[in-house]
């Protein structure tokens, strides 16, 4: 029989740039760091009465009774980190996105909307960066509340309509986001902002109706790049505060091309201006069939 919905605040947290530490440190010493720095991020979620609900390969998801409760975990699992990284004990990243809601627990596990959604910050977030919705931020104490930064409005594969999303600010560095900041009024999205892609045969325009696509090796990727060096869902595009945003969420990264200079992003996102190029896993030129070009009409 399932379990009645509860409201719990979901956090997922991700190493940064596992893949590579793999490829400097090696199978054995990589896979030694990444057990430990998930067993150091296990520990401080306990210490703000966090369930450690499973790790999945470079990354925990934890489940808290409150919002705030999340967020101060947040906090002090990237201050720990830095710390440690201060004095030469870690090179170790992480992204972190949470996001309070209901949800269902079954089986040790949780399901529902919440899940889906706090998965979705982490996947905003850079490394080092703490993302969560609007409405968990509004949600916090006053004392919490004022390390709030307000970004502005995303959309969410499920959800018909865009989500405001915010930034929980954990050390004096306003150079912290890499996104667009807004005012704490919210910035609106452009509504005649438009972004065409090409590639192949396939051509995708993006607008307010359609404000995000999905480009990668899978046939059903809005964009499909035949190319073994691409992951299967190797980035994404989203419109966020007017501007259109190229995402890498890949193995090999994402090569841009604009206006004649590249610029090689991995788990990195970058807004799009006026018109150029990028590729999946490896760097082409301009005119290589490989490429997807696109064209943006702000």
């Amino acid at each position: 029989m399932s379990q009645p919905p509860l409201s719990l605040a979901i956090m997922f947290a991700d190493i940064s740039g596992s893949t590579r530490l793999y490829e400097t440190l090696g199978d054995k010493v990589a896979l030694e760091k990444i057990e430990q720095c998930l067993t150091l991020l296990g520990k401080i979620a306990k210490r703000y009465d966090g369930d450690i609900i499973k790790t999945i390969g470079d990354e925990i998801l934890c489940a808290f009774p409150t919002a705030a409760a999340a967020v101060n975990a947040a906090m002090a699992m990237q201050k720990e980190l830095a710390d440690q990284a201060s004095v030469g004990n870690s090179t170790l990243r992480i992204r972190i996105g949470l996001h309070f809601g209901e949800v269902i627990r079954e089986g040790g596990d949780v399901f529902g909307d919440a899940v889906n959604v706090a998965a979705r910050m982490a996947g905003l977030a850079a490394a080092d960066q703490i993302m969560t919705t609007r409405s968990t931020g509004d949600s916090l104490p006053p004392a919490l509340r004022s390390s709030i930064r307000y970004l502005g409005q995303t959309s969410v594969k499920g959800k018909r309509e865009e989500i405001q999303i915010c930034e929980a600010i954990w050390k004096a560095d306003a150079e912290l986001t890499m996104m667009p900041t807004a005012h704490p009024g919210m910035a609106r999205v452009s509504r005649s902002a438009t972004l065409t892609l090409s590639h192949a045969e396939r051509k995708l325009t993006l607008s307010s109706q359609q404000s995000s696509a999905v480009i990668g090796r899978e046939k059903e990727c809005d964009i499909a790049v035949d190319d073994p060096l691409a992951s299967r869902r190797h980035a994404r595009i989203e419109l966020r505060n007017g501007k259109y945003i190229l995402i890498d969420q890949s193995t090999n990264g994402t090569y841009l091309n604009q206006g004649g200079k590249i610029s090689f992003l991995h788990r990195e996102e970058m807004p799009l201006t006026s018109s150029g190029t990028f590729s999946l896993g490896h760097e082409v030129s301009a005119n290589s069939p490989e490429a997807v070009r696109y064209v943006c009409v702000y």
